[in-house]
């Protein structure tokens, strides 16, 4: 196989395993959650804070791929991280007390660590020239998962008449595909001091540095950090509404099944809005759609706090929607021309541990549901961290390496 045709077939094979891994996630586990907590008589706060062990874990875990990428390849990588979800859902297929139920959300966000996004954008930053337009692809596909989730849930639920199938049919899937996936990619152990390609321009519509950046030189600069909490600001928010909108918006009269409907439509949106982001992110500055996107996400989440029809649901759906489609997307890119290819496995790890933050949202909606009586004050206070973040990125610009922090390329 041609390396045209390995990079191709590598894409077909991470995205499908991160549409699965993002269906079976964090985007149904909203939807599935609603009849594990009347089945089991849990309250909802203990309910969501296993959405938060989830997010959590998935935050600790983000430097691992970084590690054993480094140490023992992408291949064996991915295959961990298969069998590390597996695990996941066989708890969660048979929690019946809230330990198990917490154990299986760990793994699973441990196992989403090791085979997603940083594995993903680490072989498809390697594979293609055009890296916005490939990681807007992988983005879409992953994100067509976070659509087909919910959706998998209500059609295995109508023929097994249970919620425990569906962890069961996840628990044999993932492994599989990510079998599959680490057959297909490039299998070599990148170097330390691997060697970069980038012929970066820093004028022009778009920044990409000339820089070949170190990890500590990049954690020194404010820019690294405010993507940071760019990318942070928006996985807390849709963390959120991924976790409790259902839950949330039946509360206020609208039927489970529509809300669930809401949240496959939003992510429908999502998934739309990265194809068109990876495109955009090749002639467009990315700083500027990161800061359209963090607008639409605060509109939103503050029309999720007070929609009871509709009109509101529709503005969430769009809002959060595009938002998350288009700022996920555009500050991984971000990151990337902001401080070059070389390091960016650790960086973009280190980013992901960071926003780690992001996971208490659902535990904190699900406390302001049982003292409040309501998840609205959640919803605003999180719209609100989203606005002061974008006026940090809207005052940003690109970092220099005219300090000792980095040297230029030959």
């Amino acid at each position: 196989m041609g390396a045209e045709g390995r990079a191709w077939a590598s894409l077909a094979a991470l995205g499908a395993l991160f549409f699965l891994i993002t269906a079976g996630t964090f985007t149904s586990l909203g939807v599935v959650l609603p009849d594990m907590v009347a089945a089991l008589k849990w309250d909802w706060g203990r309910a969501g804070l296993g959405f938060t062990l989830m997010g959590v874990a998935c935050g600790l875990a983000s430097y691992a791929p970084a590690l054993t990428i480094r140490t023992l390849g992408v291949r064996t990588t991915l295959i961990l991280g298969g069998l590390i979800s597996a695990a996941g859902f066989v708890c969660l297929y048979a929690a019946q007390g809230v330990g198990l139920y917490w154990a299986g959300t760990v793994l699973a966000g441990v196992g989403f660590a090791l085979v997603a996004i940083i594995p993903g954008t680490f072989v498809l930053a390697r594979a293609f020239s055009h890296r916005s337009a490939a990681f807007g692809a992988y983005f879409t596909i992953g994100a067509l998962g976070g659509v087909a989730g919910p959706w998998f849930y209500f059609a295995v639920k109508a023929v097994a008449h249970d919620w425990r199938a569906y962890w069961l049919v996840l628990a044999v899937a993932t492994p599989l595909l990510a079998l599959i996936a680490a057959l297909v990619v490039e299998g070599g152990k990148p170097g330390p001091t691997e060697a970069t390609t980038d012929g970066g321009s820093e004028d022009g519509p778009v920044f990409r540095t000339r820089a070949d950046w170190t990890v500590r030189a990049a954690l020194a600069t404010p820019q690294f950090w405010i993507v940071t909490a760019a990318y942070t600001a928006y996985l807390l928010c849709e963390t959120t509404v991924n976790g409790l909108s259902v839950a949330h918006l039946s509360q206020r009269g609208i039927a489970p099944a529509v809300a669930g409907g809401v949240l496959s439509l939003q992510a429908l949106i999502s998934a739309g809005a990265r194809a068109l982001g990876g495109a955009a992110g090749e002639r467009i500055e990315p700083r500027r759609l990161v800061i359209f996107a963090l607008a639409a996400v605060a509109v939103g989440i503050g029309a999720l706090a007070l929609a009871r029809g509709w009109p509101l649901m529709l503005t969430y759906a769009v809002g959060v929607g595009v938002g998350y489609g288009v700022s996920n997307l555009a500050a991984t890119v971000l990151l990337l021309n902001y401080f070059g290819r070389r390091r960016n496995l650790e960086l973009f790890s280190i980013m992901c541990l960071v926003s780690t933050l992001a996971a208490a949202g659902p535990w904190l909606g699900g406390l302001a549901r049982d003292r409040l009586g309501g998840f609205e004050a959640a919803f605003w206070m999180f719209a609100a961290i989203t606005a002061a973040v974008l006026v940090a990125v809207a005052l940003m610009r690109p970092p220099r390496f005219a300090q000792k922090a980095a040297s230029p390329l030959p």
